[in-house]
């Protein structure tokens, strides 16, 4: 139950202290959620940040279905499309996550929304991709575009920040949410993601019925969106 979590951790995070190294295990009240790495501030953060992320996405009737897998890998992750810090693939409900110390070393300075990429954006990460699962795991069809779940996936990742670093990626981004006519696009997304993200959160913030918003995010045909 999500109110015992507090103290679910801290017995859990005394057993991961004797333990030493484990190659898998399970978030303490999310078995569904099953963690690959020998880090145990990893595997604590991991678990905290897909709570967040499911917690919030079941408010919009997005449930977890079944079990996802998350790895720590010590390599850049490439995709089809880009080079990223995690990534989710939905044939094998498998998220690999770059090792935190491994994205630091990298050439450039890491950087998210802006800041200095930290621990709280590694979590807010994990959050982003565990929101994929989550949206993949509710499609009606499978041709889903990625800026709808984009959108979802982008709110969630906020959503799972704390207060006062979210609105200061909001108030950094400097941008209106989503009006009544705006085009929803992958385009935008690939473009400016730092804006989309605090566009997409803000609006589905403000939302009289976001559940129902949610669902036309989730039966997008196409590679964009008109906002009711």
């Amino acid at each position: 139950m999500r109110y015992a979590l507090v103290p679910l951790f801290i017995l859990w995070f005394l057993l991961l202290a004797t333990l030493g190294y484990a190659q898998e295990l399970s978030c303490p009240n999310l078995p569904e959620v099953i963690i690959d790495s020998g880090d145990k501030e990893d595997i604590v953060m991991i678990c905290l940040a897909a709570d967040k992320a499911i917690v919030f996405l079941s408010r919009y009737n997005l449930p977890l279905k079944r079990e996802i897998h998350l790895e720590i890998v010590a390599q850049k992750i490439t995709t089809p499309r880009y080079t990223a810090y995690a990534s989710y693939d939905s044939q094998t409900d498998r998220i690999q996550l770059m090792a935190y110390e491994v994205i630091l070393k990298g050439a450039a300075l890491p950087m998210m929304y802006g800041e200095p990429f930290d621990r709280v954006h590694y979590s807010g990460a994990v959050a982003h991709e565990v929101a994929h699962a989550v949206i993949h795991h509710n499609l009606t069809f499978k041709s889903i575009s990625p800026g709808p779940q984009g959108y979802l996936a982008y709110a969630t990742q906020l959503a799972a920040l704390s207060t006062a670093r979210r609105v200061a990626i909001i108030e950094a981004m400097d941008v209106e949410p989503w009006a009544s006519g705006d085009t929803i696009r992958d385009i935008y997304m690939a473009m400016e993601p730092g804006k989309f993200a605090v566009k997409s959160y803000i609006q589905l913030m403000d939302m009289s019925d976001p559940a129902a918003f949610g669902r036309i995010l989730l039966n997008a045909k196409w590679f964009y969106v008109y906002v009711p």
